[in-house]
């Protein structure tokens, strides 16, 4: 009965928002971007001991994200973004964080003319 219960319960899951983030591309080389500093990288963390909260709420995708912008007044984007997930789980302490690492840049404006047929692929 016991190994049927911890089975159900190392089987069950659930859905946390990790947070929201302003604009997703699949390419970078889409937007016009000026590198500041690249491989930048911010976290957000939470933590317990015998599961008392030493910080209230959950880590948040935006506390990481605003760690990498304040780097460097210029920056307004992070381009090549990776999210990541840590933990650690003792039951004693436990460790729950949000990584947001990429290239810290500023968005430019970009104006793209159309080329005359045979020169579509020249810059």
């Amino acid at each position: 009965m016991r190994a049927g219960v911890a089975l159900l319960v190392a089987l069950a899951g659930c859905t946390t928002s990790l947070g929201t983030i302003g604009v997703i591309t699949p390419d970078a080389d889409d937007v016009g971007l000026k590198m500041i500093r690249p491989n930048a990288s911010g976290c957000s963390c939470r933590a317990s001991v015998i599961g008392i909260p030493l910080q209230q709420g959950d880590p948040e995708v935006r506390e990481a994200l605003a760690q990498v912008l304040a780097l460097d007044r210029e920056g307004n984007v992070v381009a090549n973004a990776e999210l990541r997930w840590h933990r650690i789980l003792t039951g004693i302490y436990n460790r729950r964080c949000i990584e947001v690492r990429g290239d810290l840049a500023r968005t430019i404006s970009t104006i793209r003319l159309p080329a005359p047929p045979g020169h579509e692929r020249h810059h």
